[in-house]
């Protein structure tokens, strides 16, 4: 069942975290493939993600730590890019800079 335009952009941040099913990943790979403005979408969202993750601190934690963290910071994440879709990767630039420079 193929879904639509719309479906297809909640599942990007899941595609790049590759949280998504085999199925659904071979769905959403089949439309990109096929449309070259959403494969634009994608890449933005990527390099949104990248810079966001380049901005965390490389630290050790345990497995359970690291995991609980992992979690809260992808809810934080995509609880931000929905409430602030454009220049999301700025925001958190200057946030995390007032954030380290306290």
């Amino acid at each position: 069942m193929m879904m639509d335009y719309q479906s297809y952009e909640k599942k990007i941040v899941p595609y790049i975290d590759g949280t998504l099913s085999t199925d659904d990943r071979n769905e959403f790979e089949a439309f990109v493939a096929t449309h070259p403005d959403f494969q634009e979408k994608l890449k933005v969202k990527q390099d949104e993600i990248f810079a966001l993750r380049s901005l965390i601190p490389n630290v050790t934690l345990s497995a359970t730590s690291r995991a609980t963290l992992e979690g809260e910071m992808k809810t934080s994440v995509y609880n931000l890019i929905k409430e602030r879709p454009k220049n999301v990767v700025e925001y958190m630039k200057n946030f995390y800079q007032e954030m380290t420079n306290r």
